[in-house]
């Protein structure tokens, strides 16, 4: 059977910042569109509650934005965003038409699958247990805080450096971990820096 977007979407909402890893679009630029009711957000899960989630049409429709936005008007970016709503209910096609643009969709919702797939990867490979460094997000199966990490990339450290100071992290669990502070930064003031005098001082594992 051929997929929809609803079918081959992910099924967890995302935030404008994680929107804006996936459309390769600034997060300030995510927000305006919202104001500008551009695209709709889902609606609060909980009363009282502030947080914008979009959904993976919104991705599509911001990544195709980004792409053909200048040569379409505002009428015709509302065309196009009535149509991937459609698209939800109906196989994805190789393109869709608004006004003179035939639209490329299909390549587009690879595109963005592949990053939501980044951002679950990123998730599975960090956890948070109070009991583990007072909840601090953490390399599943070590002791090593990603916010650790995220500092001494900032600081100049390579990835072959930090793989050789934390031998219990692989290419792919620091890679994830990098991408996890960049989506989920570290909150209130910055903890001591985990070097001393230029050198990296290791953090247990």
């Amino acid at each position: 059977m051929p997929a929809t977007i609803e079918r081959r979407g992910s099924r967890r909402a995302v935030s404008p910042r994680e929107a804006g890893f996936v459309t390769g679009l600034s997060e300030k630029t995510i927000h305006q569109a919202i104001d500008r009711k551009e695209i709709a957000t889902l609606p609060s899960r909980r009363e009282g509650e502030q947080e914008r989630l979009l959904d993976f049409p919104e991705l599509v429709y911001l990544s195709l934005r980004d792409s053909v936005g200048r040569f379409l008007s505002p009428a015709g970016k509302r065309v196009l965003r009535q149509k991937l709503d459609l698209l939800r209910a109906t196989p994805v096609p190789g393109g869709v038409t608004v006004g003179p643009l035939e639209l490329n969709i299909e390549g587009k919702v690879e595109a963005v699958l592949e990053r939501l797939a980044r951002i679950e990867q990123a998730r599975s490979f960090v956890t948070s247990n109070p009991q583990v460094r007072a909840g601090e997000p953490v390399v599943k199966g070590t002791r090593i805080p990603v916010s650790v990490l995220a500092e001494l990339v900032a600081q100049g450290a390579t990835q072959e450096e930090l793989l050789e100071d934390y031998p219990s992290l692989t290419a792919e669990s620091l890679a994830a971990a990098l991408l996890h502070a960049q989506l989920y930064p570290r909150r209130g003031r910055p903890r001591r820096g985990p070097w001393k005098n230029g050198e990296v001082v290791r953090e247990p594992s």
